[in-house]
């Protein structure tokens, strides 16, 4: 069993992995969650634990989780501490499922069984996201970047970060994923939406095939207009006090702003000094 269980950024691929493309998620140590035993005060993540072993109880999920050990040891004080903000898409119900899984799995699925591994996490999560990809709670459990493609699913020893200048711009606000989520399935209807998608995943999978090859020349180009397709597009990602900012960040190529996971509030990932390379 492990210490602790990290959040997850997704720094490519939001929304385009749910129409074929490429996704590439990575553990983010700079929140985490840990078990605590006899806890003296419940956790705000308390109630939710309560409800989601009473629900993994009503859902079968008995043949894979220890569900009375886990409900035994809630009774008996484990909560859990973390430092995940809730709904700010750092994976906050990822590192939830990833630890009790991780503690009350009746048999851990080996990584070779990659796949199932994936589709078992995602059952799981589905209490908290009607339907989860089970990317989040994968990145939690195994912390390591995870690479998915129409092909498969590719576990990465690490991912260089160095290139990105990367920095979390906090929007001040929580959102939902499933809204989100249903609005961009709502807005994909349209020919006319379906062909641009197709190039959003274009720039989408460019930014993942140049950030693996450590190549900060060919991120900037595709980068910056994966940001420009993104502010003209997902207007219902993007928190409308951020919009101008968005805007003049790209008019003046002062620094590239993108989605963090679905937008709509929580973090933005803005690339502050990737334009200079661009010279």
């Amino acid at each position: 069993m492990q210490e602790l269980y990290p959040s997850k950024l997704m720094i490519f691929g939001e929304y385009a992995v749910l129409a074929g493309g490429e996704g590439l998620a990575i553990p983010w140590d700079d929140f985490v969650l840990v078990w605590i035993e006899d806890a003296e005060t419940p956790s705000a993540f308390y109630p939710h634990l309560v409800r989601f072993a009473q629900w993994l109880a009503e859902q079968g999920f008995d043949t894979i989780i220890d569900v009375a050990a886990f409900q035994l040891a809630l009774q008996n004080g484990l909560d859990v501490a973390s430092t995940i903000p809730i709904g700010y898409g750092v994976g906050s119900s990822g590192a939830v499922v990833a630890a009790v899984y991780d503690r009350f799995a009746r048999t851990n699925i080996p990584v070779t069984e990659i796949e199932l591994l994936k589709q078992t996490l995602a059952s799981m999560e589905n209490f908290f996201h009607s339907t989860s990809s089970g990317l989040d709670p994968l990145v939690c459990y195994l912390q390591k970047p995870v690479h998915i493609t129409p092909n498969g699913i590719h576990i990465l020893d690490e991912v260089d970060l160095d290139i990105l200048h990367m920095q979390l711009l906090d929007c001040g606000a929580e959102r939902s994923t499933q809204t989100l989520v249903d609005a961009f399935r709502a807005r994909m209807q349209t020919a006319e939406m379906q062909e641009a998608l197709q190039h959003y995943i274009q720039l989408s999978n460019a930014c993942i095939h140049a950030l693996l090859q450590k190549d900060a020349q060919a991120l900037v180009t595709p980068l910056r207009q994966l940001s420009q397709w993104q502010w003209q597009y997902f207007d219902f990602a993007i928190p409308t006090h951020l919009r101008n900012e968005w805007a003049d960040a790209n008019t003046h190529q002062t620094a590239i702003y993108k989605l963090c996971g679905a937008g709509g509030g929580g973090f933005m990932l803005v690339f502050s000094k990737l334009s200079e390379l661009a010279d």
